[in-house]
């Protein structure tokens, strides 16, 4: 039995030509009803996300997907924390 590879949201970008500005988002708007929400920080360091994606400053830019569907899911936004990233990508745009 094989194990299934867990969604990496920042997965290794390539850069041979420079590095990508951001990242294709699969869905704008999420939904609660598609699951469970699930955010991660993208942990990069200076503006770029931890699989070289360019981002621009300041590097708050979080991943948000229902899980178990992260790539037909997945959409980035900038938040402050894991409560405002999940409330952005639904929708919702109070802090």
């Amino acid at each position: 039995m094989s194990k299934r590879k867990p969604f990496d949201p920042f997965h290794k970008v390539c850069c041979k030509y420079g590095a990508p500005m951001g990242r294709r988002d699969a869905k704008h708007i999420l939904s609660v009803w598609d699951g469970c929400l699930i955010a991660r920080h993208c942990g990069g360091t200076d503006c770029y996300d931890k699989g070289g994606a360019y981002w621009g400053a300041p590097l708050n830019i979080w991943a948000v997907w229902n899980r178990g569907k992260g790539p037909e899911t997945v959409t980035y936004v900038r938040a402050d924390n894991d409560k405002q990233a999940k409330n952005f990508a639904v929708g919702r745009t109070s802090k």
